[in-house]
């Protein structure tokens, strides 16, 4: 069981590393667009750049390979958490393009993340790869309800931001569709194997169909919606605001959807401390991340 755990944990460590090295390569091929060029266009000119296309290909294939698994072996409330540690490779990435050095807020930015992979990782609130669970009516009805409330809140912020193009909005609407997504990654894994393997029944393919309609959609129009929020904003605002419901909703997940009892006490003041730093991370880190809007 514990190495089980352990590998999981690695799993989700190293699928935020690699979405993270896909994302320098596509904020790149976005600074590079002068933005007066930035119109209806926009889309199809990042689909021009090879780098775009091998970041894109980092973000929706290697890492989501990785995260994936790693739901296999510890479900879907603390990947998103764990994956954080891909922002030390953006500030890191950052540092190397542009040639400085870590400022003091940055250096504490740094280990705050990693106390927050420590405590997170430390919480165990994994849940089971047990399919039973949805086959009840009560947990279909909680898991369609908090996917319905965020999808409302999705398409509201979007709406709001693209009216009055505040990038707070913009921000937060970029976080929700993989927000969304991992809330059903779990369903996904467990019901792939089983479709793939000739076991499933027919209650196994149509929570398979229903999960991968949503997981796919979501995990593309999360990369687009990010792209174009770095057309109205630095990525100091965007990063940090975007990261709020990704790790927040995995809580809900664990607590209201799947109704968890934690190992122990602990386990909660783990995973709360845990992501508050990892909010907290982000806003310092972010200064650096921002930085790379600056190149031409």
């Amino acid at each position: 069981m514990a190495n089980t755990y352990f590998t999981g944990v690695i799993l989700a460590i190293l699928g935020g590393v690699i979405n993270s090295i896909g994302v320098i390569f596509q904020k790149k091929v976005v600074n590079e667009i002068p933005k007066e060029n930035r119109d209806e266009k926009f889309i199809r000119t990042l689909f021009k750049s090879p780098l775009w296309i091998l970041g894109f290909i980092f973000i929706m294939v290697f890492s989501a390979i990785f995260f994936l698994s790693a739901q296999v072996f510890i479900g879907g409330a603390l990947v998103p958490g764990l994956a954080a540690m891909g922002m030390i490779v953006l500030v890191i990435g950052s540092i190397k393009i542009l040639g400085e050095h870590l400022k003091k807020s940055e250096i504490f930015g740094i280990a705050l993340i990693i106390i927050a992979i420590f405590l997170i990782a430390l919480s165990e609130l994994s849940i089971s790869g047990e399919l039973n669970i949805f086959y009840d009516i009560y947990f279909t009805i909680r898991i369609t309800i908090l996917t319905t409330i965020l999808s409302i809140l999705w398409m509201g912020c979007r709406m709001a931001g693209k009216k009055y193009q505040k990038v707070v909005f913009l921000a937060f609407s970029a976080g929700l569709p993989f927000a969304i997504g991992n809330i059903w990654l779990q369903p996904f894994t467990i019901s792939m194997g089983m479709v793939f393997s000739g076991n499933a029944e027919l209650a196994e393919i149509i929570i398979f169909i229903i999960s991968l309609i949503i997981v796919v959609p979501t995990s593309f129009l999360g990369v687009f919606f990010v792209q174009e929020a770095f057309k109205y904003g630095d990525a100091s605002k965007i990063s940090p605001i975007q990261q709020i419901p990704i790790q927040i909703v995995p809580i809900f997940l664990y607590f209201v959807v799947y109704l968890k009892n934690p190992p122990n006490f602990l386990s909660i003041v783990y995973i709360i401390i845990g992501v508050m730093l990892i909010l907290i991370s982000g806003f310092l880190l972010a200064q650096k991340q921002a930085a790379l809007e600056a190149i031409e």
